[in-house]
């Protein structure tokens, strides 16, 4: 399979967007004037929210705050890990390329299709979450003022704001809607840096899962179905060990591989994780000491977003974990003891390699797997 074929198939909703955040590799120079776009658009963004608690000042407003202002700097710190590690992504674009190009077995090439489409599926479900979620933010100004027409009042229609900050002007009526406009650039550049920056870590993991199961299915099968009293001739034997051989090779692969997935992701995946933490403490304090109201529910959208958020994360290190594992059972379940020691020897090296299993960490220090995640769930 070739590259475009590739990004056709299994790329299409990640490349869309990592496009539109200047992300992808070898854009051309339009590519400083997207990066300009977020960083502007999410560098005011944090501006006008620090303005509201210096303008106001209160606890309350602090705490309101707080949570937004994280998930905005949480912004800046997705997409310039990307602007940073450019090289490093288009570095594990391309050994992704190379692992299709290479000439499989049928068995290999539909498990790699299986973890491919499963990063694809990933990545529709995350963009669709995304959008919506986008949509709720969008929609609640609207939503209030239309409500309003329908049913009238003697007051003026209420004038919320997607996103609580201090626009610098006296007279919010007149501004209203160019400050509506501008909320809507921002959310529209946050759903662009999530979809572009989470569902491009997705697919690499899924290829690195894929790699994995390959090498445990070559470990299960590299030795053909001899009987134990059988006698090897010489010649099947060194065609067994080339095969173990050439197993343990894919294996490295798979970890090399994971190594790179890490070192493009390690600092900016521990800053995540240490933000979202916070903004979710932060976020449940409000909901506890929250009236029902409009705000109320706008909140709770919010934490039910940052815990969707977590899980996709968290949930891409179990399913390495879950591979790693399936190595090891591959190897034990594979007839090694009908071989010569010579091959005994290999697979013996490959089964210790396998205790330890392979993870993704969040600055090393993070195993990212569910038990993170419902620690965070349950802290």
């Amino acid at each position: 399979m070739n590259r475009a074929t590739l990004e056709t198939r299994f790329l299409k909703i990640t490349k869309i967007f990592a496009k539109l955040g200047g992300i992808w590799p070898d854009q051309n120079k339009v590519k400083f004037i997207l990066w300009a776009m977020v960083h502007i658009t999410m560098g005011s963004f944090v501006v006008v929210q620090v303005a509201r608690v210096v303008h106001i000042g209160t606890l309350e407003v602090v705490i309101e705050q707080s949570s937004l202002i994280g998930a905005t700097i949480l912004m800046i710190i997705k997409h310039g890990n990307y602007v940073l590690n450019a090289e490093k992504l288009k570095s594990l674009l391309n050994d992704m390329s190379e692992d299709w190009a290479v000439d499989r077995l049928k068995q290999e090439f539909s498990i790699m299709t299986t973890y491919a489409n499963r990063g694809s599926i990933l990545a529709m479900f995350y963009f669709v979450n995304a959008c919506i979620c986008a949509f709720l933010f969008v929609q609640l100004p609207w939503t209030m003022r239309l409500v309003h027409m329908i049913k009238p009042h003697n007051t003026s229609p209420p004038m919320l704001y997607t996103i609580p900050a201090y626009y610098f002007v006296e007279d919010d009526l007149k501004y209203y809607y160019y400050i509506q406009i501008y909320l809507g650039l921002a959310i529209y550049v946050v759903l662009i840096v999530f979809v572009s920056c989470d569902t491009c870590y997705m697919v690499l993991v899924q290829h690195a899962c894929g790699l994995l199961t390959v090498a445990g299915y070559r470990f299960k099968n590299a030795i053909n179905d001899f009987s134990f009293n059988t006698k090897i001739s010489e010649k099947k034997a060194k065609e067994t060990y080339d095969r173990v051989r050439f197993s343990i090779q894919g294996h490295q692969r798979a970890i090399m591989f994971l190594e790179k997935i890490e070192s493009a992701h390690v600092t900016y995946l521990f800053m995540c994780m240490g933000i979202i933490v916070l903004c979710v403490s932060i976020t449940m304090v409000q909901i506890a000491t929250m009236e029902i109201c409009m705000d109320f529910y706008k909140f709770t959208s919010f934490l039910i977003i940052q815990f969707l958020h977590l899980f996709y994360l968290t949930m891409q290190g179990q399913f390495v974990i879950n591979s790693s594992d399936e190595i090891y059972d591959a190897i034990y379940e594979a007839s090694w003891y009908k071989m010569s020691t010579k091959t005994q020897a290999l697979y013996i090296l490959a089964l210790r390699r396998s205790l330890t299993p392979c993870y993704l960490t969040a600055g090393g220090l993070i195993q990212l797997n569910m038990q993170s995640f419902s620690e965070v769930m349950y802290q």
